[in-house]
């Protein structure tokens, strides 16, 4: 969870991934929380209530950049219903359903997707929306800034490389810069054309990430300092925003010039940007009629459970997160050791974790079981006895010798997170403890060598589309686990490449790519090449095999360990009409929704 390059507009020019992380204060999923925390409520002032209309107000996680080609929150405000793009998910997010484009062919050998524009779609200032906009928004997407795609740290580029669009992360990384040879082509304003590298059986439903909305490149361009806030912003999707206030608030209305305008039931919304630990725990509202709708956490689905009025308004979205724990690289090799990581995986207690909080499951795989063709041979299976058999044989007999274990995360809730302590405690008989910080420390610390005997992992939630390319492609990639199974001074070499703003983009990839291939593990080599391979592969069941093969390798690496498969709750009043909860970070979309009066 879901950790983990920028564009052009951050970060700013001169300043890295880690200035922008650390000026910006962005707080990721990895902290150990969901993308947003969302409520949604009938507020507004008296003249707005006297002026009539449906109106929502909706808790969220405070907005840095309303710029989807960034990894912030704001990108999954975005994707509600301010942008569209192509298509967009069904109720269920299985599959998709027309948006900008009302309809599309695929070529015989998989490859070309055309697709055919609305002629009714326009921008929020009335101009039409074209192919060409597409094109040059994915461009920008593409075009280097600090880094590669694939990440999922905040701050990162947003597009994830498993999409499989022809020559976008060769042009991205800087080794390719002829556009013409990447696969995006507005053949006309109602005419886009899309070719893949490889097929891939997911394309249509990768297209709905934030990442590839469309954005209004004349006023970018014209205005790259002032694009995103109103009144210059221009949306395309049901609603557009009007006001922007830092730290404050967001408010929506209706976008007139929408090409389906008559779906669109509200009149405003307003999201009130609060920061996690107030939207985590803030029932007070909603049980006070002054809210329609908020997600919950811990201790309140209990008590909503328990109350027999209350338990009618609970609505679940089962397996929508994993928590994961990721190694932190160290000074000290204790963690060098597979031996010592698997050890701490198989005895992690998953079972007695999963009963704590409700709506959680043991997390035996970083894929999930709604991945279509998901089983059992790439679980962990849990054994105590082989753990301490693993750690004696490591050198750490009992626990002894070895350093304590740190969990470091930066989120409010500590319970889960204090019960796989007192679990390895108890079990293997070591050392371990909470390093629990300010959010802008943990973005920070994750990615820095810890010094002397500090050794432990990050704590981290992530969500998304449950499919392979996704799963195994995109989070937790081949170059992720690449990256983290690279000693300490390789990595410390890396980060220096990364950082280096004398280097151009093709000679910083091919040094970076140098030290992955000479300095990464073999099995984390074995699982890029694996992947690779399912990618090209064109029948779906050996495809989903490969896959396979390169995620049980993953997991037999215990760099990413999975613990809890995590359901989301949503507290919804029986006035809310037309809320279609979906497994995905943006949880909803707006244009169905209505509030019966």
């Amino acid at each position: 969870m879901t950790k983990r390059a920028t564009t052009k507009l951050v970060p700013p020019v001169g300043r890295t991934r880690r200035d922008f992380l650390r000026l910006s204060g962005l707080t990721a999923v990895a902290l150990g929380g969901s993308w947003s925390l969302t409520g949604c409520g009938l507020f507004g002032s008296e003249e707005e209530k006297a002026a009539g209309g449906q109106q929502l107000t909706i808790d969220f996680v405070p907005v840095e950049v309303l710029d989807p080609q960034v990894i912030t929150n704001g990108m999954w405000i975005l994707s509600r219903g301010i942008s569209e793009g192509l298509v967009t998910q069904n109720e269920k997010g299985d599959d998709v359903v027309p948006g900008v484009a009302k309809e599309w062919k695929l070529s015989d050998d998989q490859l070309t997707y055309t697709f055919t524009l609305r002629d009714d779609a326009q921008w929020s200032n009335g101009d039409p929306v074209v192919a060409g906009d597409f094109e040059r928004t994915y461009k920008r997407l593409f075009t280097p800034a600090s880094g590669s795609a694939g990440g999922t740290t905040l701050g990162a580029n947003s597009y994830q490389s498993s999409t499989a669009i022809k020559g976008a992360e060769e042009f991205l990384s800087g080794v390719l810069t002829d556009w013409s040879q990447v696969g995006v082509k507005a053949t006309g304003d109602r005419e886009l054309v899309l070719t893949l590298a490889n097929p891939n059986p997911d394309f249509l439903l990768a297209l709905t990430h934030p990442a590839l909305l469309p954005l209004p490149m004349n006023l970018v361009e014209s205005k790259p300092k002032d694009w995103q806030n109103p009144p210059n912003f221009v949306s395309n999707g049901p609603f557009t925003v009007t006001e922007w206030v830092a730290n404050s608030r967001l408010v929506l209305v209706p976008n007139e010039k929408y090409w389906d305008r008559d779906k669109v039931k509200l009149s405003r919304i307003q999201v009130n940007l609060v920061e996690p630990s107030a939207a985590a725990t803030g029932t007070v509202s909603y049980e006070n009629g002054e809210t329609d709708l908020t997600l919950l956490t811990g201790a309140d689905v209990l008590r909503f459970q328990k109350d027999a009025k209350l338990a009618e308004e609970l609505k679940q979205t089962e397996n929508y997160s994993i928590l994961y724990l990721a190694k932190l690289r160290s000074e000290h090799k204790a963690l060098e050791d597979v031996r010592v990581r698997k050890a701490l995986s198989l005895a992690l207690g998953r079972e007695t974790l999963a009963g704590i909080q409700p709506g959680q499951q043991p997390g035996v795989s970083l894929v999930t079981e709604r991945t279509a063709g998901w089983d059992d041979s790439i679980a962990v299976k849990e054994n105590v006895a082989e753990a301490k058999a693993l750690l004696a044989a490591a050198g750490y007999p009992g626990g002894q010798g070895l350093p304590p274990v740190r969990i470091l995360l930066g989120v409010t809730d500590t319970t889960l997170a204090d019960a796989i302590i007192d679990v390895w405690t108890k079990q293997l008989g070591i050392k371990a403890s909470l390093d629990h910080v300010e959010s802008g420390v943990y973005v920070e610390r994750r990615w820095a060598v810890q010094k002397g005997n500090y050794i432990g992992y990050y704590y981290g939630t992530f969500a998304g589309l449950p499919t392979w390319a996704t799963m195994v492609g995109s989070l937790w990639s081949p170059k992720n686990v690449q990256e983290l199974s690279l000693p300490s001074d390789k990595w410390q070499q890396y980060q220096g490449i990364q950082e280096n703003k004398d280097l151009k983009p093709a000679e910083k990839s091919a040094q970076l790519q140098a030290i992955l291939d000479t300095s990464s593990s073999d099995p984390a080599k074995e699982m890029a090449a694996l992947v690779k391979k399912a990618a090209a592969e064109p029948d779906d069941d050996k495809r989903i095999d490969l896959y396979k093969q390169a995620a049980k390798i993953r997991e037999e690496q215990y760099l990413y360990v999975p613990v809890l498969w995590q359901s989301l709750y949503h507290a919804v009043k029986p006035s809310v009409e037309g809320l279609q909860l979906r497994a995905y970070p943006d949880f909803f979309y707006f244009k169905p929704l209505g509030v019966r009066s």
